[in-house]
């Protein structure tokens, strides 16, 4: 030490500054320790010492010093063995003062070992005594000992006495709380008694009234204020809140609100702001911050603010306030500062817990405790409100299984409760007093006595009805289409699952029929999507009643219809397909020019003679009905076999079609617009492909499943890729494409894109791939692999028809999604149908919860968007923002 160099004798604080920065930096505690030994043995006169760390009901040797050699052989094993006498009393609570002066049994035992006296004395060095400094926390627990040897048993002098409690309560706030340890590393050696002192009161305070007292207490004698004040920011982050004050302050607690945005407007926000120590003037015109009116009317000359940062985040003020202006010196104010953030640490941490029990109080999450028979003993308001009470007192006293719909699960909990099962996040039905069934989930865990009987069980209960019905809702949406009522895609594959196997072990036949409403763009695009919604129910109820209740009618998305016919003939199936577009033939539709009657194309597949996995039959009803569309349409047609390079409804035709479009430049792109309803301002565009053929424009699902049968999906998606790579660069906005899977999974095409990103130059958050939930949860580790990789060109990522498909929640909180578009299905009926709205709500909280935004599709009515802002949804798509036009018009 650099008194010892100058020939001093190093004095307790200045060891106590070297103790505590070895601690600081220390990365190796144990090292740390055993360089501070030595120093502590100086400053004390002794020669030998050992540090000891309880471990449950033993302790542990972590640093040694100067030991005899007795203790020192055989890698100190004298040292090792436990609980010595000096151990056995801090374990019974014995060892109470630092002034517990021991005759060691360890050197005890090295003199009882030797051959002679002679002997003893070389083992032990002559030594008898120790002194044992208890390592006590500020709370009294002792977690180790120092112990220090002693020539004599003479007692301690009141200044050592004063330096060895200090030093222990060093040692064990370093140990057990590091931030202290942290706060202490940074104080001056002059000012480390106070700073430390407050460090200490300031452990273990819950109360914010207390934790602004001791910081008062310690902050009056330096700053000398007139009054002082502690505002806090409030849980809304928008305000600070005067919470504690001395003085006139006292009075105005709770009654003092301040903004914090924008900064400038007082000089508390301003602070905080800029996180230093700011003195504000009051006797003088000119300064710029409002001043509320109490202030002035207390006669306030000058303000000196100190910023609480803990972990650099706002927690709240120190303010001091004088009634005749002055300045304060560069000591005051660093010292002041660093008080203000060693008291920052217990603001945030009360204020942690206040925000803890503002929101157990507020949450509809009930606690309770029971007692060895199972009765109530304790519970809050929320418990008793869950069973259709107001106060806690209408439940005391009850037993908890009056509450249980059925007595068997009660019996069943509480036997697992008295076994020590885990009982965490059950399920079950309760009944409220006036006889309402409702769910809860169920949490409890029990205290025992040390022959293991239950003393206490504690518990929560949280009413979750209404995640069950939405539960049950989206059960049924996962096999049912949410727009008709009707099974959906899920439903039949499922079935034609079945089907096959059937088939197979019975030597039977039966048909796919897939059906596509033709010309049906006409409806939505003349009419919107509300009155094309009511057109497609309809074509469903007709399709159900065409068919025998055991035959399977599904909706597959869009205007696509499926009937699964089993047991089945040809010549039965194509009846059925006839009678099928029969039925949606007497629907006639008003546009606004004409009335349209309803047509639609079917193509049918057997099997097992078409196929004979679910894949080959969709494959060949689907081919089948492209024949149907590009014979006229309105005609069913069944699949055939066959190659002909001349056949018009062959693969090679279709394959041929497709390739021109590309090569001719057929295919064209509509752009609609996207609305952020926060500014009400157009934010961006998705780009929707169509083919041209003539003058019609034929919509995707014309076109697009052959296409991905035939798979020349990619080449499709690079060329509106890159186009819309070109529209971002150009116009600026945000421009939203959809990606198919097959893209997804051709590793050309992906680097395809990735060359387009870079060879466009395309700016940053300004291209949004779109894909659906089943393309987003398919091989889940590859595909966020892959999507990570258009992110870091810029890309943007988004799930469309969110709600409809089956991702898994714990799969999308890793996915790389920056939007959720919410399907029309939820969106179309949304003002009159609950159960919606509150579908929507979640998927905009769990958007917030992923970092992510939402965005509503099939926005038909102006009258949707108020009701989309309520509900939080960040953006909107539809007739409603936009109808789709040209990129050209665009």
């Amino acid at each position: 030490m650099e008194e010892q160099a100058q020939g001093k004798a190093p004095t307790p604080l200045t060891l106590i500054t070297k103790l505590a920065t070895l601690l600081n930096r220390a990365t190796d505690f144990r090292t740390a320790l055993q360089e501070i030994l030595p120093l502590v043995l100086n400053i004390v006169g002794s020669t030998a010492g050992w540090i000891t760390l309880r471990r449950e009901e033993s302790f542990e040797l972590v640093a040694a010093h100067g030991l005899p050699p007795g203790l020192a052989a055989n890698n100190m094993s004298m040292l090792r063995w436990s609980p010595c006498r000096c151990q056995r009393l801090a374990l019974t609570g014995d060892l109470a003062t630092t002034a517990e002066i021991i005759n060691c049994e360890r050197l005890a035992r090295l003199r009882e070992q030797a051959e002679n006296p002679e002997k003893a004395r070389q083992l032990t060095g002559g030594l008898h005594w120790h002194l044992s400094v208890p390592l006590r926390t500020p709370s009294g627990n002792v977690i180790g000992i120092l112990n220090l040897n002693r020539l004599i048993p003479d007692p301690l002098d009141s200044e050592t006495k004063l330096f060895l409690d200090l030093l222990g309560e060093l040692l064990a706030s370093a140990i057990e709380r590091d931030e202290l340890a942290t706060e202490l590393r940074r104080l001056r050696s002059e000012e480390r008694e106070r700073a430390t002192a407050l460090a200490h009161r300031l452990v273990g305070q819950e109360r914010l009234s207390d934790v602004a007292e001791s910081i008062f207490t310690m902050l009056e004698p330096v700053l000398q204020p007139d009054a002082m004040s502690l505002l806090v920011v409030d849980p809304s982050e928008q305000y600070l809140v005067l919470r504690a004050g001395r003085g006139w302050s006292a009075q105005w607690v709770g009654r003092i609100w301040l903004p914090l945005n924008p900064p400038t407007h007082n000089a508390p926000a301003w602070a905080l702001q800029t996180g230093h120590p700011l003195s504000v003037r009051l006797d003088q015109l000119g300064h710029p911050f409002h001043v509320p009116h109490p202030v002035l009317a207390a006669g306030v000359r000058f303000s000196a603010f100190f910023p609480l940062l803990a972990n650099e985040r706002p927690v709240g003020i120190l303010v001091a306030n004088y009634f005749t202006a002055r300045e304060l010196s560069e000591d005051q104010i660093r010292f002041a500062k660093l008080l203000a953030e060693i008291g920052a640490v217990a603001v945030a941490r009360v204020r942690e817990r206040e925000r803890n029990d503002e929101l157990l109080s507020e949450l509809p999450i009930g606690l309770f405790q029971l007692n060895a028979a199972g009765q109530i003993i304790q519970a809050n308001r929320a418990f008793a409100r869950l069973l259709g009470w107001t106060s806690p007192e209408n439940v005391v006293g009850r037993p908890l299984a009056d509450f249980f719909l059925e007595r068997v699960e009660a019996s069943r909990l509480w036997s697992a409760v008295r076994r020590g099962d885990a009982i965490a996040g059950t399920e079950c039905r309760w009944r409220k007093h006036d006889g309402a069934v409702f769910w809860v989930r169920l949490s409890a865990r029990t205290q025992r006595t040390p022959d293991g009987h239950v003393v206490l069980v504690e518990g929560t209960a949280e009413d979750i009805s209404e995640r069950k019905q939405i539960e049950e809702h989206l059960v049924y949406l996962a096999r049912h289409d949410s727009l008709t009522g009707i099974a959906n895609r899920y439903a039949l594959i499922e079935a034609l699952r079945d089907a096959l196997a059937r088939a197979s072990r019975n030597q039977r036949s039966g048909a796919l029929l897939l059906l596509d409403l033709d010309k049906f763009k006409l409806v939505n695009d003349q009419l919107g999507h509300a009155k094309g919604d009511a057109v497609l129910r309809s074509v469903a109820m007709r399709l159900s009643r065409a068919v025998r209740t055991s035959e399977l009618v599904a909706r597959l998305g869009g205007d696509e219809f499926a009937v699964l016919l089993f047991p089945v003939t040809r010549e039965a199936a194509e009846g059925v397909a006839q009678r099928l577009l029969t039925a949606i033939g007497e629907i006639t539709v008003a546009l606004p020019e004409r009335v349209m009657r309803l047509k639609a194309s079917c193509g049918i597949a057997l099997f097992p003679e078409h196929g004979t996995t679910v894949e080959e039959l969709l494959i060949a009803a689907d081919r089948a009905l492209y024949t149907a569309k590009y014979q006229g349409g309105s005609r069913f047609a069944t699949y055939a076999i066959r190659h002909s390079q001349t056949d018009p409804s062959s693969v090679t035709a279709y394959a041929d079609h497709l390739e021109a479009a590309l090569a001719n430049d057929t295919f064209c792109l509509l752009s609609q617009p996207i609305l952020d309803l926060r500014s009400g301002l157009v934010s961006g565009h998705e780009l929707l492909l169509r083919l041209r053929e003539g003058n019609r424009l034929i919509d995707p699902s014309g076109f697009l499943p052959i296409a991905e049968r035939l798979g020349l999906v990619p080449r499709i998606d690079l060329w509106v890729v890159e186009r819309a790579a070109q529209l971002a660069r150009a116009s600026g906005q945000r421009i939203h494409v959809n990606l198919s899977a097959q893209t997804l999974h051709d590793a050309q095409a992906l680097r395809t894109l990735e060359t387009i990103f870079e060879q466009q130059a395309t700016p940053a958050g300004k291209v949004v791939l779109e894909l659906t939930e089943t393309v987003a949860i398919a091989d889940f580790a590859w595909m966020r692999e892959q999507l990570q990789r258009l992110r870091n060109h810029g890309c943007l990522l988004a799930i469309d028809d969110f709600g409809v498909g089956y991702s898994s929640l714990y799969q999308l909180r890793s996915f790389p999604v920056d939007f959720l578009k919410i399907d029309g299905s939820f969106v179309a009926d949304l003002l009159d149908d609950p159960v919606n709205q509150s579908i929507v709500h979640a998927i905009v909280e769990l958007a917030r919860a992923l970092g992510a935004e939402t965005i509503a599709e099939w926005v038909e009515r102006e009258s949707l968007l108020d009701e989309l802002r309520t509900l939080g949804v960040d953006y909107a798509q539809g007739y409603a923002t936009g109808r789709p036009q040209l990129v050209e018009e665009f």
